[in-house]
């Protein structure tokens, strides 16, 4: 943000001498509860075996083959100990039973209604700031949104420097590559930036909402409605600003110098429809993909100018 703002305030100034008749050049870039699974318990089976064994002493008449009892030489009959063992085996197996902490699926069917879709997004991209080990932003990609719109003292100057074309390939230029952010860095770069939450949308700030599965894998897009000129948004208002990183009027009026200021008068902000569309395994809610279209334009209403700039953002969330 430091360096968007520096060079957001270099491109002020020389818009600013440009209307005084000096040479001007724009250049600017930008950089965009749960459900959990707990690991399956097996189902115990548990089998004991007790054997006790039980030996006891016990005297029997000696007999013959012809099963008469034997007598001594005095005439008394013949007795023998004999040793009997008795065998106990008591088996008990208990029942198996069901472990009632099995791997937590979406209780939830899949969102159809806008404000049920809304609701699964917040919660869902929500929660990579509480929860995501990382987030690998693959890239932040700012472009010329529309055409241009340059006041009659700037044009000359703006078309010499190659117009349209020109300002588009400075933006490209600025655009961000791969980084990774873990802990409080992805809440300062995940959007929205330097926020706790990454959207307060409700149905009421989205033109359409959809959701559709796939392999248990949810895609949702959000399509947001345009928020009129304005100098005074900030995060978590209006409809854009609830969602996006946009830059906000004040980050800018706030650092303009006064020998600008004068020249360009305050910058008014507004923002046109934007896109936010992510992936979810369905089975957790957690986002797996994040696929960001902000729009945002510069209006200096003092020198009949409009800059209408985007930037697209595109992360993979590791859990």
């Amino acid at each position: 943000m430091k360096k968007l703002l520096a060079l957001l305030m270099a491109g002020i100034m020389l818009f600013a001498f440009a209307a005084c008749g000096g040479n001007g050049e724009e250049e600017t870039t930008t950089n965009p509860e749960e459900i959990t699974t707990e690991a399956p318990a097996n189902a115990d089976v548990e089998e004991t075996t007790a054997d006790e064994e039980e030996t006891e002493e016990v005297t029997e008449v000696v007999t013959n083959d012809e099963g008469e009892a034997v007598t001594d030489k005095d005439g008394d009959v013949v007795t023998e100990k004999v040793t009997e063992k008795e065998e106990k085996t008591d088996k008990t197996e208990k029942p198996s039973k069901e472990d009632s902490k099995k791997p937590t699926q979406s209780t939830s069917k899949k969102p159809s209604s806008t404000a049920e879709i809304v609701e699964y997004f917040n919660k869902a991209v929500n929660g990579v700031k509480t929860g995501a080990k990382s987030v690998k932003q693959h890239s932040i990609v700012n472009y010329l949104a529309s055409p241009t719109k340059i006041g009659d003292g700037l044009s000359g100057i703006y078309k010499m420097l190659g117009g349209d074309d020109w300002l588009d390939g400075m933006l490209q230029s600025n655009s961000t590559g791969e980084a990774t952010y873990t802990g409080s860095d992805i809440k300062k770069n995940f959007p929205v930036e330097n926020e706790s939450w990454a959207s307060k949308l409700t149905a009421s700030d989205v033109s359409s909402a959809t959701c559709t599965e796939k392999d248990g894998v949810y895609t949702i897009k959000i399509v947001t409605k345009a928020d009129a000129k304005t100098t005074t948004v900030k995060h978590g208002q209006g409809h854009n600003p609830k969602v996006f990183s946009v830059v906000l009027p004040a980050t800018i009026n706030e650092n303009i110098p006064g020998i600008a200021k004068g020249i360009t008068g305050d910058v008014a902000m507004n923002y046109p429809s934007g896109s936010a569309t992510i992936t979810v395994d369905a089975a957790t809610g957690h986002v797996l993909t994040a696929f960001y279209d902000a729009h945002w334009t510069i209006n200096f209403d003092k020198m009949a100018t409009s800059l209408p700039f985007a930037t697209k953002f595109t992360y993979t969330i590791n859990w």
